[in-house]
C-alpha cells in the first residue's frame, strides 16, 4: 500500500518529464563537449562554435512560444509531445553524419525547432497536475535537476567517453536510443490534462476575462524575460565556450574538462530542486536573490582559477546560481498569470530568453573570442549575471505561501475595524 501510494500520477508524471527535459538538454549540450574533437575534424573556428548554438537558440525562441500557445490549445497534448521528442531523437542521431560545418547548422536549426515546444509542454502540463505545495519542487526538479544531471554531469561525461573511445559521429547515433524509448512512454503513460480540473482548482483566476496581449502587460513576466535572457548569457556563454576555454587555454585534457564541467552539473543538480523547494518557505524573490548573487561565481571560477579543485569547488557552489534560472524561466511566470495561459506565459520567457541569451549572445560572443581571446565570452557571462542579480530585486513576490500570508495580514486590520 506504501508504493502505490507514492507512485501517484503526479509523481510518475514527474518521472516522465524529469527524463524527457533531461534528454532535451543532453542532445543541446553534447556539440557543446564534443567541439574540441569536432573543429579539428572540420577545421572549425570560435565563431563557428557560436554560430552552432546560436542556431539552435534562434529556431528556439521562435518554436518556444509559438509551442507553448499551441499546446495550451490541442486537444491531444500527450501526441505532440510524443511526436516532438521522436522527432528532435532523429534530428540528434543525424548529427553524426554531418561532414560540413553546413550540415551542422542547418541539423541545429532543425532540433531548436523541435525542442522549442517541449519545455513549456512539459511544465505548463506538470503545473496543472500538481499541488501547490509540490509545484515548486516539481518544476524545479523537473526543469533544474533533469538538466543539470543530463547535460552538465552525464552529457560531457558520457559522451566525451563515447567519443573517445568511439568517435564523435558514433556518439551521436547512440542518442536515437534512449529518445525511442521516452517517446513511447509518454505516449503511454501521459493523461491528456482535464481542463475543467485546473478551472476549479483556481477559480478566482480561471474565470477572470483574460486575453493573450495581458500576459505581456503583467511586470513579473517582463522581469522574467529580463532575468532569463541575462542567465541565459551567462550559462550558454560557460557551457558553448567553457570546455574549448578549458582545454585550449587551460591546457586540459578532454578528460579533465569533462569532470571540471561535471563538477557545476552536480551542483545544479542539486541545487536545481533544493532552491525552488527553499522557496516555498522564504519566497521566489529571496531565493532569486541569493542563487543570482552565487551565479556570477560560475564564469570567474575557470577564468581565475587554477587549481582544478579548487575550481571544481566554486564551480559546484556556482551552480546554486540555477536557482533564479528555474524561478525566471517557469516557476514565476507560472504563479504570474491564470493557469490556462501557463503554457504561454512559459513559452514567451524561453522564447525571448533564448533570442538574446541563446541567439544573440553565441554570435557575438564567438567574434569576440576570435578577435580577443576565448576568455571574452566568459567576461561577458560575468557582466550578464551582475546584472541578473540587480533585475531579480524587483520581482513581485508570487509564492502560494507567502502570497496567501499577505493577504491574510491585509483583511485582519478591516476585519477588526
Amino acid at each position: 500500500m506504501q508504493n502505490k501510494r507514492f507512485w501517484t500520477y503526479e509523481n510518475k508524471l514527474v518521472v516522465i518529464f524529469f527524463f524527457t527535459v533531461g534528454f532535451v538538454f543532453f542532445d543541446r549540450l553534447a556539440i557543446n563537449y564534443l567541439f574540441p574533437m569536432i573543429s579539428a575534424d572540420l577545421g572549425l573556428n570560435y565563431t563557428q562554435l557560436g554560430l552552432l548554438g546560436a542556431a539552435l537558440a534562434l529556431t528556439w525562441s521562435v518554436s518556444g512560444p509559438l509551442g507553448g500557445f499551441i499546446s495550451d490549445r490541442v486537444k491531444s497534448k500527450k501526441s505532440m509531445l510524443a511526436v516532438l521528442v521522436f522527432a528532435f531523437s532523429i534530428i540528434s542521431l543525424m548529427h553524426g553524419l554531418a561532414q560540413s560545418f553546413v550540415m551542422l547548422f542547418v541539423l541545429r536549426l532543425l532540433m531548436g525547432i523541435v525542442e522549442g515546444p517541449l519545455i513549456p509542454q512539459t511544465q505548463s502540463i506538470l503545473a496543472m497536475e500538481s499541488s501547490d505545495r509540490r509545484k515548486g519542487f516539481n518544476l524545479g526538479f523537473t526543469m533544474n535537476t533533469s538538466n543539470a544531471l543530463f547535460g552538465s554531469i552525464l552529457a560531457p561525461v558520457v559522451i566525451v567517453a563515447l567519443a573517445t573511445n568511439f568517435d564523435w559521429h558514433t556518439a551521436f547515433y547512440l542518442t536515437i536510443i534512449p529518445g525511442m524509448i521516452l517517446s513511447f512512454v509518454i505516449f503511454k503513460s501521459v493523461k491528456n490534462p482535464n481542463p475543467a480540473k485546473f478551472h476549479a482548482m483556481h477559480t478566482t483566476k480561471s474565470t477572470e476575462k483574460f486575453k493573450v496581449k495581458d500576459v505581456l502587460k503583467h511586470r513579473n513576466i517582463w522581469l522574467s524575460i529580463i532575468v532569463f535572457s541575462l542567465v541565459m548569457t551567462t550559462l550558454m556563454a560557460f557551457q558553448i565556450f567553457g570546455p574549448t576555454y578549458l582545454v585550449k587555454a587551460k591546457g586540459l585534457s578532454d578528460t579533465t574538462m569533462s569532470f571540471v564541467m561535471a563538477s557545476f552539473g552536480v551542483g545544479y543538480a542539486i541545487f536545481g530542486f533544493l532552491i525552488p523547494s527553499i522557496s516555498e518557505r522564504t519566497g521566489r524573490k529571496p531565493a532569486s536573490l541569493v542563487s543570482g548573487l552565487l551565479l556570477i561565481l560560475i564564469p570567474l571560477a575557470i577564468v581565475f582559477v587554477n587549481s582544478i579543485p579548487l575550481m571544481m569547488l566554486l564551480l559546484f557552489i556556482g551552480s546554486a546560481g540555477s536557482g533564479v534560472i528555474g524561478m525566471s524561466m517557469s516557476i514565476i511566470p507560472v504563479e504570474s498569470v491564470p493557469l490556462q495561459y501557463s503554457g504561454l506565459a512559459i513559452g514567451l520567457t524561453i522564447g525571448i530568453g533564448e533570442l538574446i541569451g541563446g541567439f544573440l549572445n553565441p554570435m557575438v560572443n564567438g567574434a569576440l573570442a576570435d578577435m580577443y581571446g576565448i576568455q571574452t565570452p566568459l567576461f561577458v557571462a560575468a557582466g550578464a549575471a551582475v546584472m541578473a542579480f540587480l533585475f531579480s530585486f524587483f520581482f513581485k513576490e508570487t509564492a502560494p505561501s507567502k502570497v496567501q500570508s499577505t493577504q491574510e495580514q491585509e483583511v485582519k486590520p478591516s476585519v477588526q475595524l
